[in-house]
């Protein structure tokens, strides 16, 4: 009995060995920076840190009457609550069009969807910023056949919230969609045949079998994708620089803007808190009441 337990603890021991790296790396990078970031935020400080001032609570008091954080903040929902369900109710419907292929079909389509994911929000801006262009780009290229005049997609701050969403959306598809097709590919083939045998057609098929059954893998996606685009700003800095006015300003950008051109080093830590309190909250939400429907 002593020599099983011996060999246990040491089973445990080396376990821990193995594992050790990755909390190590953790604590280095993630935990112990953003423990840093809120102790920085309690100081009106820049990149000389040693001639920051203490404030408190006052730093975050100050940004309740900031109107560009503000603005930033009702942004970032809104950039979460459009392109979030866009790009699953999408993405799921590529998937279900994209089961019926054959296995060499499947892998093509995969590798077409998926490869924008690879290639980052920064490649693919590049060639938004080509197709968006006023004077010979594509989109405004399609609208001169019909007779309307080129529209300033980016300049025009009734167009650039949405421009940044089309763009946001064509690179954050391509996972959710390898992921549903495995969830699907996942379902008894006995529970479809029971179904087909029902009487059950198409849509009820679609809506009542195979979306529950991959309910595990939507709320995987959902939270993921969450995360993804409260953080996104690469879209936002190559496309408009936040701008026209504000206008498609997101929190990670406002951050950028605030640290490394103002210089406010502890007010953008603030930020920072805040928008990592935002983030756990809403996907702590959202994995309560999807656990509850599972």
């Amino acid at each position: 009995m002593k020599k099983r337990l011996n060999r246990i603890s040491r089973g445990s021991l080396s376990a821990y060995v193995y594992i050790a790296p990755g909390y190590f790396a953790f604590l280095a990078l993630i935990l112990g920076p953003l423990a840093y970031s809120v102790y920085l935020s309690f100081f009106n400080a820049s990149f000389n840190l040693e001639a920051r001032t203490f404030l408190g609570l006052g730093q975050y008091l100050g940004l309740a009457d900031d109107l560009v954080f503000l603005k930033a903040l009702m942004n970032t929902f809104k950039y979460v609550l459009i392109v979030v369900p866009s790009a699953i109710v999408l993405s799921l419907a590529i998937a279900l069009i994209i089961e019926k292929f054959g296995p060499r079909l499947q892998g093509l389509f995969r590798g077409a969807f998926y490869l924008p994911t690879v290639a980052g929000g920064v490649i693919l801006s590049i060639v938004w910023i080509w197709i968006f262009n006023p004077t010979y780009g594509l989109f405004n290229y399609f609208l001169g056949w019909f007779g309307i005049q080129p529209v300033l997609w980016l300049a025009d701050s009734s167009t650039s919230f949405m421009s940044v969403c089309v763009v946001m959306l064509t690179y954050t598809i391509g996972q959710p969609i390898i992921l549903f097709l495995a969830g699907l590919a996942g379902i008894p083939q006995d529970i479809l045949d029971a179904a087909t045998v029902d009487g059950v057609n198409g849509w009820q098929r679609i809506f009542l079998i195979k979306v529950p059954c991959i309910r595990p893998v939507m709320l995987f996606v959902l939270a993921t994708l969450t995360i993804q685009i409260f953080q996104s700003w690469e879209t936002v800095f190559m496309l408009t620089q936040g701008g026209p006015n504000n206008s498609s300003t997101s929190l990670v950008f406002l951050i950028y803007q605030t640290a490394f051109i103002s210089a406010k080093v502890g007010k953008a830590a603030a930020i920072g808190v805040i928008l990592t309190v935002i983030i756990m909250i809403v996907t702590l939400l959202q994995i309560r009441m999807w656990k509850e429907k599972i």
